[in-house]
């Protein structure tokens, strides 16, 4: 599909801030009606695809198709296809299919102009990667391959649609791999650099526009003004338009020290802004509220004969009323007063006033005023929105629909802005009712040209849809309606009913709803709504399998999600004491290719501690497998903390010891404080062993003259204990703070009680715990207490948890594995 010198020229016009003027142009634009499109509802057995968007019997390409919803989203669906094969590495589309889908995305955005989406350029871009790896640009074949006008295409649709986005890092690398494709297109570097009106290097000189433009929305400007600076003919008056789009880039930077110094560069260089300069500047800071830079831009000097444009003067009253810098903007309305060419202004002009006298009946004369001096869409409905508009701004709903009642009395019917200024007052102040009638108000009304309903339609969505009722019916003909204007879902959107599906166990419609988008939606996009599962999947409320469920979905819609999300996942479902779901979660980490996708160290370490959690001795096995050949990682301490752990509670407490304890000790990292602690755990389980190992840990902590910390102690007493060792246990509580400073309390006595094998032993703890301490006792005793049935063991309920995410307890370089190895000799040498 190939544009016409008229279309193409226009575009050129827009970017280069001049006006483009036909005399045989006679059509007027127009509203299309809502009610060309068939409203419906959501049924729950219908047989189409989600949102009525029906992806069979697709057409054979996009030649002389028209730019409908459906066939854009059709376009997208081709390179959602691509971008999956490639990512799976299965069989590619044909490239025909390629180049004419992306071929009529860009031509559809010029067509009928709106801001290209991240989601759009994402697509493209992989496109375009694709396209160019294979040898499909500029290429004869134009069934095949893009043309060198294609790129131009291209190029022409990110400088006019970037969205309103700060950065834009997606289209920019678009934009750069299509500008140095063309600039290397056998072309003098000169030519590329040529001011618009040599007439044998337009194209070129407007390719250097275009991309200076491209760089400066998308947070490049400084890329930018350095490629300007380069070119000959940077202080003639013709690149006038490109200096303007480098200082509205290092403004949207926030780089205003460098963007004043440029404009007294292009002051003494290009000569003073005209009048388009200005307000392209002007329109800038007014959207972004920055009152002071505006008044300085405002007051610059113009070229000579030249006044401020009917539009800056109706942004800078705008801005001063935002501001409440009524004295200032007054100069402003003064000169918009003289004028009547604009209908922006007419609603600048009534709101001004309103804001001085809010009374219906001033508002009236007002526009009964205006009206009489001729001044344009002085009686409309879009004026009559700025003063509705103010009003709710103002909690004041009266006012709000006395305005309206004073639009119906002029003869005007409140449109779709209306409504959606009335639903988004409604959704803010939390009035769901009220809400619902504003949005049936507003789906009766044509579609608005510059589709403000669509904010507001992705917000109401996401309200309803994470409420604690969200009216699933309705919902569903909010979305329906949205999408079959041919509006876009919002992230936020897509989250909402994300969450909705998941909570209904609608994990199809999930299915249904990501398959065509989620591909597309650029990272930050695709977390959000990555998160909504990630909240339902840990949820301890929802049952395992559901929670799996979503899990799988998730795994397959995400790939990319981190280690560190897919770790808390895993435990989540340790949490429930399910290890088997949880070892599969973190086996499918370890089937991934990308390592940095695979796990970590502290994965391996944290699934140890979920398994040990569990006592699951065939996770234990699979994973430990696993990590013995995983050349990527490396067993370090943390890792064998946690297979103590683990060890210890699958009843192989000897494995424990020595097989990872002393690997820790012979390590080049050391130890952890809890490397002892659980070190002494094992030794309470490992019997007849135990207490003989529990000296030496003990007596090796004592040669690296560590601190002894109460929760070492008790582990120690744990450790005796286990192996029945009462009168040595009773002495160990008596001296404990004499010798680590702290005095016992019911956790340690807890501890003995609980070691302490056999229940006729733990009797003979109670009845010395009684005597001895019997307010630890007594304490201890309202913890509660289990009963193992099968054993008619009774323990009680204390927290003998042990923190492995303590730190080395020696810093790099200063612990070497002689010092144990040392010491574990000394220890294994009888005394003489």
């Amino acid at each position: 599909m190939k544009f016409s010198h008229l279309t193409r020229s226009v575009f050129r016009a827009i970017l280069a801030n001049k006006p483009y003027v036909s005399r045989d142009c006679q059509r007027a634009i127009g509203r299309t009606p809502f009610s060309q499109y068939a409203r419906t509802s959501y049924h729950f057995h219908q047989k189409r695809h989600l949102f009525g968007l029906n992806f069979g019997g697709a057409r054979q390409g996009f030649q002389g198709a028209r730019s409908t919803p459906a066939n854009v989203e059709l376009a997208l669906s081709k390179l959602v296809d691509l971008v999956r094969a490639r990512r799976s590495q299965s069989r590619l589309p044909p490239e025909n299919e390629v180049v004419d889908a992306l071929r009529f995305l860009f031509t559809s955005r010029i067509e009928a102009p709106r801001r290209l989406t991240r989601n759009e350029v994402f697509l493209a871009t992989e496109a375009f990667k694709h396209l160019q790896e294979r040898g499909h640009i500029l290429t004869e074949d134009t069934k095949t391959g893009l043309s060198e006008e294609d790129l131009d295409n291209i190029l022409l649709a990110l400088a006019s649609s970037t969205g309103h986005d700060r950065f834009r890092t997606d289209a920019r690398i678009l934009a750069t791999l299509v500008f140095d494709t063309l600039k290397n297109l056998s072309r003098p570097a000169e030519d590329l650099e040529a001011p618009v009106e040599q007439g044998q290097h337009r194209a070129q000189g407007s390719l250097l526009l275009t991309y200076i433009t491209v760089l400066s929305k998308t947070g490049s400007a400084q890329d930018a003004l350095a490629l300007l600076r380069k070119s000959p003919n940077n202080s003639e008056r013709a690149s006038l338009p490109m200096w303007t789009a480098v200082l509205r880039g290092l403004a949207n930077e926030g780089r205003m020290s460098e963007f004043w110094k440029v404009v007294e560069d292009v002051q003494k260089t290009v000569g003073p802004p005209d009048a388009v300069s200005q307000e392209v500047l002007i329109t800038y800071f007014a959207q972004h509220d920055e009152i002071t830079t505006l008044k300085k831009v405002f007051s610059l000097p113009l070229e000579e004969g030249q006044v401020p444009t009917t539009p800056t003067l109706v942004k800078v009253v705008d801005c001063a009323m935002q501001n409440g810098e009524l004295e200032w903007g007054a100069k402003a309305v003064h000169l918009l007063q003289q004028r009547a060419d604009s209908g922006d202004m007419a609603g600048t002009l009534l709101l001004w006033h309103a804001t001085h006298d809010p009374d219906v009946n001033h508002i009236r004369r007002m526009i009964q005023q205006q009206s009489e001096r001729g001044l344009t869409d002085a009686v409309s409905m879009k004026s009559l929105n700025r003063v509705i508009e103010y009003a709710y701004s103002q909690n004041n709903p009266e006012t709000a629909t006395r305005y309206i009642d004073l639009a119906e009395s002029l003869g005007l019917h409140p449109d779709a802005r209306t409504r959606a200024l009335q639903l988004n007052y409604e959704l803010k102040r939390g009035d769901r009712a009220a809400a619902a009638q504003a949005y049936e108000l507003l789906s009766r009304e044509d579609i608005p040209v510059d589709r403000s309903d669509v904010p507001i339609l992705n917000h109401y969505i996401a309200a309803l849809s994470f409420s604690a009722d969200p009216e699933y019916i309705h919902l569903m003909q909010v979305v329906d309606h949205l999408i079959e204007s041919g509006a876009e879902l919002e992230a936020e959107a897509i989250a909402g009913l994300c969450h909705v599906f998941l909570q209904r166990d609608e994990l199809e419609e999930a299915t249904g709803l990501l398959r065509h988008r989620v591909d597309s939606y650029p990272m930050d996009d695709r977390a959000r709504i990555a998160a909504v599962f990630r909240q339902f999947i840990v949820d301890p409320t929802v049952k395992d399998q559901r929670a799996y469920n979503a899990y799988e979905l998730f795994r397959h819609a995400f790939p990319e999600a981190p280690v560190r999300d897919r770790v808390t996942l895993m435990q989540s479902f340790f949490d429930r004491n399910r290890p088997e779901l949880a070892c599969l979660v973190f086996g499918h980490m370890r089937q991934r290719e990308d390592l940095e996708a695979r796990p970590t160290a502290e994965a391996y370490a944290k699934c140890f501690e979920g398994i040990a959690k569990c006592k699951d001795i065939d996770g234990l096995q699979m994973i430990y497998n696993m990590l013995k050949l995983d050349l990527e990682v490396e067993q370090n301490t943390r890792i064998h903390n946690g297979l103590m752990a683990a060890y210890t509670e699958c009843q192989q407490p000897f494995v424990a010891i020595i097989d990872h304890f002393w690997k820790v000790m012979e390590s080049r990292e050391g130890p952890t404080l809890s490397s002892f602690i659980l070190a002494l755990r094992a030794c309470e389980r490992w019997i007849p062993q135990g207490g003989h190992e529990a000296r030496r840990i003990m007596a090796l902590m004592q040669s690296f003259n560590l601190v002894i910390t109460k929760e070492v102690y008790d582990a120690y007493i744990g450790a005796l204990a286990g192996q029945s060792e009462f009168e040595n246990v009773v002495e160990l509580i008596e001296n404990m703070e004499r010798d680590i400073g702290e005095p016992p309390d019911a956790v340690t006595i807890g501890t003995f009680y609980n070691a302490i094998p056999w229940q006729y032993r733990k009797d003979e703890v109670e009845k010395w715990a009684k005597k001895a301490y019997p307010d630890l006792w007594a304490e201890l005793e309202s913890y509660g207490d289990v009963i193992d049935e099968e054993w008619e063991i009774r323990y009680f309920k204390i927290d003998r948890s042990v923190d492995m995410d303590d730190e080395l307890l020696f810093q790099k370089g200063q612990y070497h594995p002689i010092i144990a190895q040392e010491s574990h000799a000394m220890l294994d040498t009888p005394v003489k």
